[in-house]
């Protein structure tokens, strides 16, 4: 294994595992006391951990997409979740609620694609 791997599964280790408490603490912090029971019933709804399991795939893709250089597929990855979950949020209506998702969306894939930034200007070269 080269130096370089090791800095590959870093950046795969950072994006993904580290990505998860930070995600989640900037969620705490943005969803006010009295929104808590809001977004607590919302989140009863799905699996145990299916949202910290979503949020680790997809910053393993977005990551992956980021070192390809496939930034449109970002894109796409955002359309599909955005479909899939349209009909949840749709029924929830609230709005606090599409936006908690929406946020989290959004920072889990900002920091995947920050650590691909950085992994592609400092990585040691092939």
């Amino acid at each position: 294994m080269t130096e370089r791997d090791l800095w590959l599964l870093g950046a795969y280790f950072i994006a993904v595992l580290v990505g998860a408490p930070l995600v989640t603490l900037a969620l705490k912090i943005l969803v006010r006391r009295e929104d808590r029971e809001t977004i607590g019933a919302f989140k009863q709804g799905g699996l145990r951990l299916g949202g910290m399991i979503i949020g680790a795939l997809e910053r393993t893709l977005v990551l992956t997409i980021v070192l390809l250089g496939e930034f449109g597929a970002i894109g796409l990855i955002l359309a599909a979740k955005g479909l899939i979950r349209y009909g949840e949020i749709k029924e929830a209506r609230n709005q606090k609620v599409a936006e908690y998702v929406l946020i989290g969306t959004m920072l889990s894939m900002l920091w995947a694609v920050l650590v691909g930034q950085l992994w592609l200007r400092f990585a040691p070269a092939a």
